[in-house]
């Protein structure tokens, strides 16, 4: 019996095996007598105006997979002949955050079709993104950067505002922020009309930008904000050979009219020179005139030595030795921050001192000024006497541009009453900071600068 069932098994098992030879080599019979085609061509980065390398393509439904050249080409063979749907991979996508769009080909056996695949523009993107917003009917979409105009940094927590130019009844501005990569998206602008565009920082704001985007429609508009300001130059001129100080050399700069000579300890400074490249000349009667070039960035002091010779001769270039928003310290390190105040440097002024006011008199801060005012008190109307406290070049005059204040990075409502009651002898540092420094980290409340107080 149990020959038997064996044997039976076995028979089973060879018509099972033979069966399926016979199925398998149908298919693939089948399957060579299928035709072929073949899919060549390009995808492409719609939102770099380049070709996309590195994609990976596939035709949905079959094997056939490739990845783009160099050149963002692609060439895919023995497709089954079809209708099919072909789409791609590239972690550009992923970086944009959406899904590359399928596009549908028609393959014939023995042919070489072509397909163009791209990522959506960024325009499509932005539509795409302010559809979530869901905004109102005729509306359009507006979009871009805000940099610096000197820097061309991106300017973050930007105010970007979007005003229509006509007069038409209902017709009100759009205002955003930028976000930490000065990156803006207005969805609600406005379409079929022209649009004026302005970013803002503080007290700062850039060129005005007319743009015209019709309904349903996206722009991408970039901004720049005018955050220029002057800066300072100083420094020591120095004999090459014997090293002393050059007193009574002239030093200007070239364009600007600002001139000065050096003290008896060679130094100089130049003060409120605009931001950009400078030819620096250096004239002594008993040396050789010689001219350099220097770049000053906004509100930035830069500290350069200049070595003169008796003779025209090979010597060394311009030497910077720092450079510094309201004067930090030097790059050799051998140079006290103006822009700060230690508890050492503290201890040593409190002999002298009676309020945390004569602190601040006492710190040697380019652009700072502490001044006694009179201001009318929004209470009672009445002119009453007030301490103005500015920390930008551009103060003066018979107003007050004040700075914020802050204890241990909390912003003080009242300052110069502050400032007036708090005890030294508790303060462990004081940091000035610039108009730019001080609304990166306190917002446009710090628009004209910054005075942080730190306690032990």
């Amino acid at each position: 019996m149990s020959k038997t069932l064996g044997r039976t098994r076995a028979t089973l098992r060879l018509a099972a095996f033979t069966i399926g030879a016979i199925a398998l080599s149908g298919s693939a019979v089948s399957a060579q007598d299928q035709p072929t085609a073949a899919l060549a061509g390009l995808v492409f980065d719609s939102t770099a105006m380049s070709p996309l390398a590195g994609a990976r393509v596939a035709v949905m439904g079959t094997s056939a997979l490739g990845t783009t050249d160099e050149g963002g080409r692609f060439l895919l063979r023995d497709v089954p002949e079809g209708e099919y749907w072909v789409s791609f991979f590239h972690p550009r996508l992923q970086e944009l955050g959406v899904s590359a769009p399928p596009r549908q080909v028609n393959l014939r056996g023995g042919v070489t079709s072509n397909a163009m695949l791209a990522v959506p523009s960024e325009e499509t993107l932005l539509m795409g993104w302010c559809l979530a917003e869901q905004p109102a009917a005729g509306s359009a979409a507006v979009a871009g950067f805000v940099t610096d105009s000197i820097t061309g940094v991106p300017m973050p927590r930007a105010i970007v505002t979007a005003e229509p130019i006509s007069r038409l009844p209902g017709l009100r501005p759009v205002e955003v922020r930028t976000d930490d990569s000065g990156y803006f998206r207005i969805c609600s602008v406005r379409g079929d009309v022209d649009i004026k565009l302005q970013a803002e920082f503080g007290a700062s704001a850039g060129r005005t930008v007319e743009v015209y985007v019709p309904a349903g429609t996206a722009r991408l508009q970039d901004l720049v904000l005018l955050m220029s300001a002057e800066g300072t130059l100083s420094g020591f001129v120095r004999d090459y050979i014997t090293d002393q100080a050059v007193s009574g050399a002239e030093v200007s700069v070239a364009g600007t009219g600002s001139s000065t000579l050096t003290d008896i300890t060679g130094r100089f400074i130049l003060d409120d020179l605009p931001p950009g490249r400078h030819l620096v000349t250096t004239d002594h009667l008993a040396f050789e005139q010689r001219t350099d070039s220097v770049t000053i960035f906004s509100e930035e002091t830069v500290d350069i030595e200049v070595r003169m010779a008796t003779e025209a001769l090979e010597v060394e270039g311009l030497v910077v030795t720092a450079r510094s928003r309201f004067g930090r310290t030097s790059l050799a390190g051998d140079a006290k921050r103006a822009d700060f105040l230690s508890r050492e440097e503290i201890d040593v002024l409190l002999p002298r001192v009676a309020a945390t006011e004569d602190l601040l008199r006492n710190m040697n801060t380019p652009g700072l000024r502490i001044r006694n005012v009179y201001q009318v008190d929004q209470i009672t109307g009445v002119m009453i006497p007030a301490l103005c406290i500015e920390v930008s070049r551009r103060s003066g005059g018979e107003g007050c541009t004040p700075a914020a204040v802050t204890l241990n990075d909390v912003l003080i409502p009242y300052p110069d009453q502050f400032l007036q009651d708090l005890d030294p002898n508790i303060i462990d540092r004081i940091e000035i900071l610039s108009p730019i420094d001080a609304q990166f980290q306190y917002g446009a409340a710090a628009g004209n600068g910054a005075v942080a107080i730190y306690t032990r």
